[in-house]
């Protein structure tokens, strides 16, 4: 068995993951219904919407199949993102890479296997729209132009998904009495989006906060950083989905608040 590799730009893929908000969330009709389609239109036992996290594949839809994911280390989905083009495997069995991998020995004992990537809104491959039998086949190239067209479906809805999310964001904090940010889980916590509130508390502007100069912890009391920093590190090693903590920030005027 040949285990994935991982792609060069794997910490921005999974990045661009996470900024999705889409692992582990409730299923959702307009995923299941490209699904639907998929495994109706190729006649196939398994049609999943997979996505590709640092140590598993998550199925954000499914049809046919009762696991909501399984180990990346031996994914086909790991493979299929790491190009661009339609990942195929006609017969799992006869393919050196598969043969004796577990979900091909056993079950969903998989024999054919193909997958479109599907990306997030700044292009990453974040997991695939793919088709799973436990017999072998391949695909015609009509059927590959459907498949891909069905993959991009799911890329549009996954961007949706996101600008639904920050526009919801937006609209909550616009107006309150605290801000909201989307930071970078890198070094100093870069700010990738804050709302425009932010001024009002923090005397900063909104370019001022997303500025490439600009790290969200070097605006946390000294006192409280190293305490803040451990909290979110316990917090997303042990994949809490929600926290509260108390810390102090500087406002732009020097000030404590």
């Amino acid at each position: 068995m040949l285990p994935p590799p991982f792609p060069d730009n794997e910490a921005e893929r999974l990045n661009a993951l996470l900024d999705t908000g889409l692992l582990d969330s409730l299923p959702e009709e307009r995923f299941d219904r490209l699904t639907r389609l998929a495994q109706k239109t190729f006649n196939v036992k398994y049609a999943l919407v997979s996505l590709v996290d640092s140590d598993r594949q998550w199925f954000k839809s499914r049809q046919g199949l009762d696991a909501c994911q399984t180990g990346r280390d031996i994914s086909f989905c790991g493979h299929a993102i790491l190009g661009e083009s339609i990942f195929e495997v006609p017969n799992a069995c006869e393919d050196t890479r598969f043969a004796d991998n577990p979900l091909v020995i056993g079950p969903p004992h998989i024999r054919f296997y193909a997958g479109a990537p599907v990306h997030a809104e700044d292009g990453q491959s974040i997991g695939t729209l793919c088709l799973i039998d436990d017999q072998p086949r391949w695909l015609t190239e009509k059927e590959k132009h459907i498949l891909r067209d069905l993959a991009d479906c799911v890329s549009e809805e996954i961007s949706s998904h996101v600008e639904k999310s920050l526009r919801e964001e937006r609209e909550l904090f616009s107006s309150g009495p605290v801000f909201t940010i989307v930071r970078s889980p890198t070094t100093g916590w870069p700010v990738k989006y804050v709302s425009a509130n932010v001024a009002d508390i923090l005397g900063y502007t909104p370019s001022e906060v997303c500025g490439d100069e600009f790290l969200f912890s070097q605006i946390i009391y000294p006192e409280d950083a190293p305490r803040v920093t451990q909290q979110v590190a316990d917090c997303c090693a042990r994949d809490v989905n929600a926290c509260e903590q108390s810390y102090r920030l500087r406002l732009k005027s020097g000030e404590y608040r």
